[in-house]
């Protein structure tokens, strides 16, 4: 069953087991689970399995909120110069214009849910798994998102404590 919505319909369905995963980063992959198209682009919600000990470069988004949604393991993010550690069930909401980025502290595969308002960030996420490491700054640019620093790491230690 595919994403569904028109004006018959009361309900957006997007079932799990009918996800099209696709490779993002190394190691990530997302799939989007309710496209911007079918909401007249309010907003796109997309799920993530993050690698252990890997995130995205920091950035920041000037039109758009963004709102995570911890699934499975734990994370730390880093939101307008404060860090703190989210697990399952934790919502974290970003305002626009504010630096922020996140790390999976492992030590196995992570799960995130996010949420883009308004969407229209639909079509980014499966480029980047296309686009060479050199190009991303680029393709980002495109979609609303500035690229300002690296992404998050943890040390060695940390890495021990958090069961690796």
């Amino acid at each position: 069953m595919s994403t569904e919505f028109s004006k018959n319909k009361v309900a957006i369905v997007s079932q799990g087991e009918y996800l099209n995963w696709f490779d993002t980063m190394p190691g990530e992959q997302m799939a989007i689970r309710v496209h911007s198209r079918d909401v007249g682009g309010a907003f796109t919600i997309i799920e993530a399995r993050v690698p252990p000990f890997s995130g995205p470069p920091l950035h920041y988004h000037k039109d758009r909120e963004e709102i995570f949604e911890v699934l499975e393991g734990r994370f730390r993010f880093h939101c307008a110069g404060k860090e703190f550690e989210a697990g399952p069930g934790t919502s974290v909401v970003v305002p626009r214009n504010s630096i922020h980025g996140w790390v999976n502290l492992g030590p196995g595969v992570a799960r995130l849910l996010f949420t883009f308002v308004p969407g229209d960030m639909d079509e980014f996420f499966p480029q980047i798994g296309q686009t060479p490491p050199e190009g991303w700054t680029e393709l980002a640019y495109r979609y609303d998102t500035w690229i300002v620093g690296e992404p998050l790491s943890i040390s060695k230690n940390e890495q021990h404590s958090h069961g690796q």
